[in-house]
């Protein structure tokens, strides 16, 4: 690997654990003190699908078994986050839908992000914000395409 190549493997990886435990830091100090970052993801990816998605979709999305979605929509339905519940039409076909306290949660969690964007922001010029826009969206689609 070269210098570059190792500069860039450590800022992933260090990235990736600083925003994991910011986020876990900030759940743990607010009224959400009983959810997880991936708990968190489950949450954001049903706001997401807006009810639409069955279990299998949304598991599909989030890169999950289905069995490991179920377990976790369990928990999160028993912590009064997530309700299930089946289509009259196809008993087969299960379906989640946030609460109250979900919503909240998302509020607060999107709160955090916009939070954590502006300090970026506040550091950088315009200029600089938008190539780093332009870089992380390239850095994204790499990503998504080696998935």
């Amino acid at each position: 690997m070269t210098e570059a190549e190792q500069k860039i493997n450590s800022f992933l990886v260090d990235v990736f654990n600083d925003v994991l435990r910011l986020e876990e830091d900030d759940l743990a100090k607010g009224p959400y003190k009983n959810l997880s970052v991936s708990e968190m993801h489950v949450l954001e990816a049903v706001d997401s699908a807006a009810g639409g998605e069955t279990m299998r979709e949304l598991a599909a999305r989030l890169r999950v078994t289905a069995s490991t979605l179920t377990v976790a929509v369990k928990t999160l339905e028993q912590k009064g986050y997530l309700v299930r519940s089946r289509a009259e039409e196809d008993r087969r076909r299960v379906t989640v839908t946030l609460t109250g306290a979900a919503r909240g949660a998302l509020e607060r969690h999107a709160a955090f992000h916009e939070k954590l964007v502006d300090r970026v922001s506040r550091r950088l010029t315009p200029a600089q914000m938008d190539q780093l826009a332009d870089t992380l969206a390239a850095l994204h689609g790499f990503f998504t395409a080696i998935q």
